[in-house]
């Protein structure tokens, strides 16, 4: 089964393939004073609404890497829809191996991309050094709520250690010399839409793709993961997305 192809037919109906309200994610917007000469980096921009969010926002120009063809052609047609494509550059490239220059963008994003070995104390360090002085950094990453266990980490596939508590997660940034502006969370209702929304389109690609062989081994995966969800997720993983300043004078 091709992951990258299960994750975009599980996004297919979701703007952000992240469970935090766009809501909040405005608010976010709200406190970066962006204008039209900006430089954004996106790491695993997914369908690039927060890259067409910020384009329409500001008028700024963003570069968006992501390893899923399908995820990208996704961004690629809701770009030429809301006239967006002449400020967006999408690049096809596993976000662990992407280079950029140093101090070169104005807002460093990377929300719920994973793939950066060393886990979120590396991804702060690397976008801190790509974003300008007094730019920004907006990370995303999932924390624990309470200790996982040992089932339902089987089941995530990775270990205790690969994720930190809320705190923990704000306090890697503010350790890798950036200074904390606002963090917030998804709230159960939230994490419930957001997953539902993903069971459903699995269980509609099935039904609409019974010939696809990808088809039956996506149905297993959802509904091992829907049933660890229901079981340990609700109570124990939880999500949220930080916002930091980088300290240094502002360039232009």
């Amino acid at each position: 089964m091709n992951r990258h192809k299960y994750s975009a037919i599980g996004h297919r109906d979701h703007d952000y393939c992240n469970p935090v309200a766009a809501a909040k994610i405005e608010r976010m917007l709200d406190l970066m004073p962006l204008e039209a000469h900006s430089r954004v980096l996106d790491l695993g921009c997914g369908r690039g609404e927060l890259a067409l969010r910020i384009i329409e926002r500001f008028g700024a120009s963003v570069i968006a890497v992501d390893h899923s063809p399908a995820m990208l052609d996704a961004a690629r047609e809701r770009a030429e829809w809301t006239g967006a494509l002449g400020k967006l550059h999408l690049d096809d490239v596993d976000i662990a191996r992407y280079e950029a220059d140093p101090e070169t963008f104005h807002l460093t994003v990377m929300i719920g991309a994973g793939g950066i070995a060393g886990g979120i104390a590396q991804v702060f360090g690397r976008l801190k050094g790509w974003t300008r002085g007094s730019g920004y950094v907006l990370v995303g990453e999932r924390y624990w709520k309470q200790r996982p266990g040992p089932e339902y980490l089987a089941v995530l596939e990775c270990s205790e250690g690969q994720y930190l508590n809320h705190r923990g997660n704000v306090q890697a940034g503010a350790d890798a010399g950036l200074i904390p502006m606002l963090a917030v969370t998804a709230s159960l209702d939230e994490w419930d839409e957001y997953e539902w929304k993903f069971f459903r389109s699995i269980e509609a690609y099935a039904r609409e793709q019974p010939s696809d062989p990808d088809a039956p081994p996506m149905l297993e995966r959802m509904r091992r993961w829907r049933d660890a969800y229901l079981r340990w997720g609700r109570d124990t993983l939880g999500f949220g997305i930080y916002l930091f300043a980088r300290p240094g004078t502002r360039t232009s």
